[in-house]
């Protein structure tokens, strides 16, 4: 399952470098940089910009991979056992990869729909972005905090 969710953020993160790379010559000279809570964008800046979106994923690409080499370190919502720390830590192993994974997705999307206001083809991210985030990030937390405590309660007895 480990190389399932790498393979998913790594092509998420290619895909924004990408598609960056393919529309650069094409990119007017103004992008979208911010939107607002209705999905629209409510802030421009030169085309330059396109590049701190891959970067900052990049970063946090790199950030989370490294964190998930350190499970012990992870503050976990259940007392860690010998019995239930190998468990907890590949649940948070999991979460950290799923949420690498979403987040890899997430700014690809964004830098995709930034190319497409700047050229005319799409009016922004939409209305339901800013929910289904939420709801794909909180859930992918609320899951594992969830598996966290039921693998504490199940080594407990």
């Amino acid at each position: 399952m480990r190389f399932l969710r790498e393979t998913v953020a790594a092509v998420g993160l290619a895909l924004q470098i990408g598609v960056v790379w393919y529309f650069w010559s094409a990119a007017p000279a103004q992008i979208p940089m911010h939107y607002g809570f209705s999905g629209q964008p409510d802030s421009y800046g030169s085309k330059s910009s396109m590049l701190a979106l891959p970067v900052i994923t990049l970063v946090l690409y790199a950030f989370l991979t490294i964190l998930s080499f350190f499970p012990q370190g992870f503050n976990y919502p259940v007392e860690v056992t010998d019995r239930n720390r190998q468990r907890l830590q590949a649940l948070g192993v999991a979460m950290i990869g799923w949420l690498k994974a979403e987040i890899a997705w997430l700014f690809a999307y964004i830098t995709w729909i930034d190319i497409r206001v700047g050229l005319g083809t799409s009016s922004g991210l939409g209305w339901a972005f800013l929910p289904v985030v939420l709801a794909v990030i909180g859930g992918t937390i609320a899951i594992g905090i969830v598996q966290m405590r039921r693998a504490g309660e199940v080594t407990e007895t």
